[in-house]
């Protein structure tokens, strides 16, 4: 599809805050803080971008342009600090448990199109992260924090990011010392559930797939394992039953699937969640992650819950289809179902969203979301965006096994013939 194609389509929306507008229970996540994010009035919607069809594939050369103009719309956000504010635009306060899932997306734009003011501002928000301490002067992360770190290590070739990591928050845990309370593994697990308890219980999972990879990485399998028990033990308290009261349930879902399949986790005890029939009793990453791809939407999208009564197109959402999509693109090559359909219907509405100043709505005729255009870019990127290589487990240690007895089959026949 062309670049005119999906600017054509964005019809022209009101943006004045109305009371009661949208979907009551509905909010963009973010990784957990003590502090809470402001509360941001929803627009009311009166038209939406139509969407591709669920078969046309974005055309590579047009996903280059739409990163490009994301990332640059996204480093024009970005604040004195090297941070971000919220709401969109604003710099009165910046918050650090947004900087990674907004500045994932850049640096998936800069694995596409190598911008010297891409990387400026991704080592910018790397230098708020690590300035971020308690109170006691110790270092401080959110639950994505790590991944990013991590992963701008990786990009640029600077160890300090990584370093900053390891020692600060993966050693700390290890030795019982991070924070000001000592936390340990299980109680900073314990902290992040507590934290999402009652009305954000949905979010447990999706708090903790990217700690799942990057303990593993930096050489703590026993946390990663932590990590994935964080995760099953989430999806067992899920709760579909409320979509006011108790929301975001498929941010969950997609949030389990990715974690699990960057740990390499395919099987795992049955599910028992009571308060969510969709998932009780599933018992393999394939399962859950069949589940999520059942949610979608006929355009592409996924809502931003399983269980509204009547879901219209605003109850579509960006953030929600982005974390599916990423959650599908982890999981696809660890089990026998084919997700590829749905990830490429998932990437080309996300691309549909786009506004013509590179940014992305929250949903089809709302405002705009730093975070959740940091998170449709990183969506849209693909594998060379920096997913980790996950644990090897089951369905890909197979897979492996495989490749190399076939390896050694071909080396013998050469040998002897």
């Amino acid at each position: 599809m062309s670049r005119a194609r999906l600017y054509v389509v964005i019809l022209v929306v009101m943006s004045f805050p109305v009371v009661g507008a949208g979907a009551p229970g509905r909010q963009v996540v973010h990784p957990l803080a003590d502090r809470p994010m402001p509360a941001v009035p929803v627009p009311v919607a009166v038209g939406a971008p139509a969407t591709p069809s669920a078969t046309q594939a974005i055309n590579p050369w047009d996903l280059r342009q739409i990163l490009v103009l994301g990332a640059e719309h996204i480093v024009a956000q970005q604040c004195g600090d090297g941070g971000f504010g919220w709401p969109h635009g604003d710099c009165s306060t910046t918050y650090h448990n947004i900087t990674a899932p907004i500045l994932m997306g850049v640096l998936t734009a800069y694995s596409y199109d190598r911008q010297a003011g891409f990387l400026t501002a991704a080592r910018a928000g790397g230098g708020f992260e690590m300035a971020w301490t308690w109170d006691n002067g110790e270092a401080r992360f959110g639950t994505f924090s790590a991944y990013y770190l991590w992963r701008l290590s990786q990009v640029t070739g600077d160890p300090q990011y990584a370093n900053h990591v390891a020692s600060g928050f993966f050693d700390e845990l290890e030795a019982g010392s991070y924070g000001p309370d000592n936390q340990d593994t299980a109680a900073y697990i314990a902290s992040v559930v507590a934290g999402r308890a009652g009305t954000w219980v949905n979010l447990v999972p999706w708090e903790f797939q990217t700690l799942v990879p990057v303990a593993a990485v930096l050489g703590h399998p026993g946390q990663s394992e932590a990590f994935i028990q964080g995760i099953l033990d989430g999806l067992d308290a899920m709760n579909n039953t409320d979509p006011d009261g108790v929301p975001m349930d498929i941010d969950g879902i997609a949030g389990a699937v990715r974690g699990l399949a960057l740990g390499g986790r395919t099987s795992f005890a049955a599910i028992v969640a009571p308060l969510h029939g969709g998932i009780n009793g599933i018992d393999s990453l394939e399962g859950l992650g069949s589940y999520l791809v059942s949610l979608q939407n006929a355009d592409g999208s996924w809502n931003w819950h399983s269980n509204i009564p009547s879901p219209v197109l605003s109850d579509e959402d960006t953030q929600t289809t982005a974390y599916a999509v990423m959650a599908l693109k982890a999981a696809d090559p660890l089990v026998a179902a084919d997700y590829s359909g749905a990830i490429e219907a998932g990437q080309d509405w996300l691309a549909a969203q786009q506004l013509p100043n590179g940014g992305f709505p929250e949903y089809p005729g709302a405002g705009e979301n730093t975070e959740v255009e940091g998170e449709a870019l990183w969506a849209l990127g693909g594998r060379a965006a920096g997913e980790p290589i996950p644990t090897l487990g089951g369905h890909g240690a197979a897979v492996l096994t495989l490749l190399l007895l076939t390896m050694g089959l071909m080396v013998m026949r050469r040998h002897f013939t």
